[in-house]
């Protein structure tokens, strides 16, 4: 009969699988790349071998699905697929794990022992770290008056932890923030607004100021990832709501000076705080009517002082009225805080009572006047009393011109006015025996030919007295010289004429003191109109008989 022997033969093929990654590692990207490693079985399997491949962070990366391995292809590498994934985390580059393992269940048990093996694949992040600045409307502006205006930040990535935000304005004085901003893992893409508020300085006229506003990572309280990120500003143009400009107040409401010498005031003040010094400068229209202070200094300090500008009225010798001029306040560029030059410049009407009266004065020479009429000569003179805008004309008229006759007209100029002129008064002669008469000399305004103010001037006059040179008597004058007649009735004449005109009839009476000898015509009148005409008397011889 046939026997037996019993043989083990001892294998030596292992259960195992072997992994090969290409490039020897194997590493993604969030955007989505992929990269390989390929798995073979180190020894034929009897029946199917199964194995799993996982990913240990599919929010990193993922892998293909399962391999079978058959007694048929169980030499033939397969290849595993590793795909990154996309977060929006900023977590920096990630290792997760591959790994690859036998399922028991499905696979020859030959091959259940065999232990798992992994792979170690690095995810690259491709989330930056960073903030995004919005203003609304584009542009950030607030007034001093408290208004505000509003940006928004948002974080443009998801961070693993808080990341904290600081709002800082680089000038509160002008604009406040809102501080700090804490964005989270749940809040990061929720955009979180900064209001800006405008801050009022007081009074101070600094214009439209610009400032600006810094948005920072807090690092000590902040992600990581977050910490190397550069500040973004946004800047603030805070509208200034202090208007430069200056008041004027006249005291009383107006202001009024005289010739004399008398001063009136106003007040200047500014309307708000310069940040550095405003000139003014105030300057009259007529120098000859008014000065006034020249020029005031305004500071930071005193701006809201008011400082007194006096209006002093200056005499002048015109007779010119009441006269109004101008007192011009303006600011001086050139010297001044800038935000003051365009200022408009300011007037104050000034009113210069005239002290000067229209008029002019006589002057007798040793204090009365009087000729003769002989011819002589005497005079007085005559000056105004104040400078004229125009020509002044005098008339001098003399009220009885067969007594005494006057130069006339005077005329009196701006420039000559205060230089006395000479009226002289010149004796006339008559033939009237009226003896000393007095005549009225007239000074009179030409009101057509005369500056206004003089017209209103009243007339003046000079007494002038004519002394009487004619003396009263009468003039015989006997023809041939002598008178002489013989009884036989024989005529002789003369004539008899006056030596004046009589102011009324002069009657003369002729006789003779012995009629039996010699007789004569009758008596004669002589008029004011025949005073110089002569007129004959007749002798006439009388016969007596007698020896």
């Amino acid at each position: 009969a046939d026997q037996t022997v019993s043989v083990t033969t001892t294998d030596n093929d292992t259960a195992g699988f072997t992994i090969v990654e290409s490039g020897g590692s194997t590493g993604v990207a969030e955007t989505g790349t992929t990269d390989t490693f390929t798995v073979v079985l180190n020894a034929q399997p009897a029946s199917n071998v199964v194995i799993s491949i996982s990913s240990g962070d599919t929010g990193e990366a993922t892998v293909s699905g399962s391999l079978t391995f058959t007694p048929a292809n169980w030499n033939s590498a397969q290849t595993v697929t590793v795909t990154g994934v996309d977060d929006v985390t900023v977590d920096g580059t990630q290792t997760s794990t591959v790994t690859v393992s036998i399922i028991d269940a499905i696979s020859d048990n030959d091959f259940d022992a065999v232990a798992d093996q992994t792979v170690s694949a690095t995810t690259t992040d491709n989330d930056t770290a960073g903030f995004t600045v919005t203003q609304s409307g584009g542009s950030t502006s607030v007034d001093e008056s408290g208004t505000t205006d509003t940006f928004t930040v948002v974080l443009n990535t998801q961070p693993t932890s808080n990341v904290v935000l600081t709002v800082t304005s680089s000038d509160t004085g002008e604009a406040t923030v809102n501080s700090p901003l804490t964005f989270t893992a749940a809040n990061w893409n929720t955009p979180q607004t900064v209001t800006v508020t405008g801050v009022n300085d007081g009074s101070v006229v600094d214009g439209n100021q610009t400032s600006t506003v810094t948005v920072s990572i807090d690092d000590n309280n902040s992600n990581n990832s977050f910490d190397p990120l550069a500040d973004q500003t946004v800047s603030v143009t805070t509208t200034d709501n202090d208007i430069p400009g200056f008041t004027v107040a006249e005291s009383s409401g107006s202001t009024s000076v005289n010739e004399s010498g008398t001063t009136d005031t106003f007040t200047v003040v500014l309307n708000a705080q310069p940040t550095s010094d405003v000139l003014l400068s105030l300057a009259a229209s007529d120098a000859t009517e008014a000065s006034v202070t020249s020029s005031l200094t305004f500071t930071p300090a005193n701006w809201d002082t008011a400082q007194t500008a006096t209006v002093t009225g200056l005499d002048e010798s015109t007779v010119d009225g009441n006269q109004t001029s101008t007192i011009t306040i303006s600011i001086v560029d050139a010297v001044s805080n800038d935000s003051f030059d365009p200022v408009a410049d300011q007037t104050v009407s000034v009113s210069t009572v005239d002290n000067d009266t229209a008029g002019f004065t006589v002057v007798q020479t040793s204090g009365s006047t009087s000729v003769s009429e002989s011819g002589t000569t005497d005079t007085f003179t005559i000056v105004l009393n104040a400078q004229p805008i125009s020509d002044v004309v005098l008339t001098v008229t003399s009220s009885d011109t067969g007594e005494a006759t006057v130069n006339s007209p005077l005329t009196f100029t701006a420039a000559n006015w205060n230089s006395a002129q000479t009226v002289t008064v010149t004796g006339v002669n008559d033939s009237i025996i009226d003896g000393t008469i007095t005549s009225t000399i007239t000074i009179a305004v030409d009101d057509a030919s005369s500056d206004n103010s003089f017209d209103p001037v009243a007339d003046q006059t000079v007494s002038a007295t004519t002394t009487d040179d004619d003396a009263a008597g009468f003039t015989i004058v006997e023809s041939g010289g002598s008178t002489g007649v013989a009884e036989t009735g024989a005529l002789d004449t003369f004539t008899i004429v006056l030596n004046a005109q009589p102011a009324s009839n002069v009657v003369i009476t002729i006789t003779s003191s012995d009629a039996g000898e010699a007789t004569v015509s009758g008596s004669l009148t002589f008029t004011a109109g025949n005073w110089n005409s002569a007129q004959t008397v007749t002798v006439t011889g009388i016969d007596d008989n007698i020896i």
